[in-house]
């Protein structure tokens, strides 16, 4: 991580990133068959998706929509805020990745948003959203929201006047408001 984090994604060589970790090039490739796989390694072991994704509260299992919201904003913005460098150079590379990096990409975030996404798609069919809400907008709505929160807290933290847990709280009231179609109890 260290290594990717100080030269972007494209430009770490496994060399480098061996060199740091302390081992033999060869290694590397023997445990994860190119940078793309220790790439795809790094990210899961600092994201930790899917412990997040075990521990998340479901509308099938008596969460409300807003335990659900609320779940998955505060998960992914500590995770977020955390890995908050790796985070910078992921957006910084995005346009020059190649194709196995998009797809590294796609296959350790993707897993994330299909859970939410199904979470609302439950709850539209429980007739719990307003009608015309596309869920899969919602989703991406709500990560932009909590990613550009986490990128301003660590730039500005002299300068913000709310708490982070102001702003994901903020953030799902937002979302919440803007998609419930009032059959669910509101929660205080």
């Amino acid at each position: 991580m260290e290594v990717f984090a100080r030269e972007g994604i494209t430009r770490a060589t496994t060399r480098e990133i061996a060199k740091v970790a302390g081992v033999n090039e060869v290694t590397l490739f023997r445990n994860f068959q190119n940078k793309q796989g220790l790439l795809a390694a790094v990210l899961e072991s600092s994201l930790l998706i899917t412990e997040s994704l075990q521990k998340s509260p479901s509308l099938e299992n008596g969460a409300t929509l807003k335990e659900v919201l609320t779940y998955f904003a505060r998960t992914d913005f500590d995770r977020k805020l955390k890995n908050i460098t790796l985070m910078r150079v992921l957006v910084g590379d995005i346009h020059q990745l190649g194709d196995h990096e998009a797809e590294v990409l796609k296959r350790i975030f993707q897993p994330w948003k299909d859970e939410l996404n199904g979470q609302l798609r439950e709850a539209d069919r429980r007739g719990l959203l307003r009608p015309g809400v596309n869920p899969l907008l919602i989703v991406d709505q709500l990560v932009a929201m909590i990613f550009i929160g986490a990128l301003r807290v660590d730039v500005s933290r002299w300068c913000i006047s709310y708490s982070p847990d102001e702003y994901v709280t903020a953030c799902v009231d937002t979302i919440y408001h803007a998609i419930i179609s009032g059959k669910e109890r509101p929660l205080p």
